[in-house]
């Protein structure tokens, strides 16, 4: 249910940016701009896009967190990878779609099953650059290697998919003028929700580890353990933020991955308020897959990837 949840909120975020980015751009960009300002237009469009998008998906952890520093940090990696990936992505799809149907031998402005198969790949592979942009400011944002390869492998895909979607709802602002603004800003609404979605998708399915708050502020919520140190508590910057209980400390505790196993560790925090199956943790406990760690009056379960597979 949580991944599912996660899936949700990425895909309506990335939607909103696929749809402010479509508005931007209709705003700044000038859509009949002469054959010698087509490229700059193109860049134009791509970097307005790719960045709202990036935006949202890359901030929408710290957003559901109400985490202000968070997002800020993330979102301004968000909007300048993903303006460069967006630019990447419109720039190549076009040279791509233009070189594919000259060697399929259709028309640039043609009809037809192949000319619809090779715009629809020709976009794919070019917004796959902004799905991998999206992917990797969310790797660096969270300083997190884990996020980086799991965000740029579930990027990459979303990208490929809702760039194909959008080749195909390009099509239709060809075929129908009188409709084209509606059929561009659905394409680049499912363009933002495949990327955000898939990306979720992906890191949700390989995520080694994570944990999920059985009470405690954002009961339900789940947060991967993909660095080789995550931070619990409420300081702004920890990975697992754990707000209005002042029984948490800042700084509360770290769960240290080492190799194949987690270990939670007391940084510091009263031992009655660092619990692990009800045992008080003074200095670090090794966790199995289902522990219920307590800090102050937040209840978390422990989740490993590994144990899970091994029972089904």
């Amino acid at each position: 249910m949580a991944l599912l949840v996660r899936i949700y909120f990425n895909a309506v975020f990335g939607a909103l940016g696929g749809l402010l980015g479509w508005l931007l751009f209709g705003v700044f960009g000038d859509k009949s701009a002469p054959q010698d300002r087509l490229t700059a237009q193109m860049l134009l469009g791509g970097a307005l896009i790719g960045g709202v998008i990036g935006y949202f998906v890359v901030s929408v952890e710290a957003i559901r967190d109400r985490n202000p520093v968070r997002f800020a940090r993330l979102a301004s990696y968000g909007v300048v990878l993903g303006a460069v990936g967006g630019a990447l992505g419109m720039l190549l799809g076009d040279w791509v779609n233009y070189r594919l149907i000259e060697a399929l031998g259709a028309s640039r402005a043609g009809s037809g099953m192949l000319h619809t198969l090779g715009t629809m790949l020709a976009r794919g592979l070019g917004w796959t650059f902004l799905g991998v942009a999206v992917g990797l400011s969310e790797g660096i944002a969270a300083r997190s290697l884990g996020k980086l390869s799991y965000g740029t492998a579930g990027g990459a895909v979303g990208g490929f998919v809702g760039g194909a979607l959008f080749g195909l709802f390009y099509l239709k602002t060809l075929d129908q003028t009188g409709s084209a603004s509606l059929w561009g800003a659905l394409g680049l609404l499912i363009l933002g929700a495949c990327i955000g979605s898939l990306s979720a998708l992906v890191q949700g399915v390989l995520q080694p580890a994570s944990v999920r708050v059985l009470r405690g502020w954002q009961e339900g919520r789940e947060y991967a353990l993909d660095k080789a140190a995550s931070l619990l508590g409420r300081d702004e910057h920890a990975d697992v933020a754990l707000f209005r209980d002042m029984k948490v400390e800042k700084r509360h505790a770290l769960i240290r991955r080492e190799g194949d196993h987690y270990v939670l560790v007391n940084n510091g925090a009263p031992a009655e308020q660092t619990l692990v199956n009800g045992q008080a943790v003074h200095d670090k406990h090794e966790l199995r897959d289902g522990d219920r760690i307590q800090l102050g009056n937040v209840v978390l379960r422990f989740q490993a990837r590994a144990a899970q597979a091994r029972k089904k």
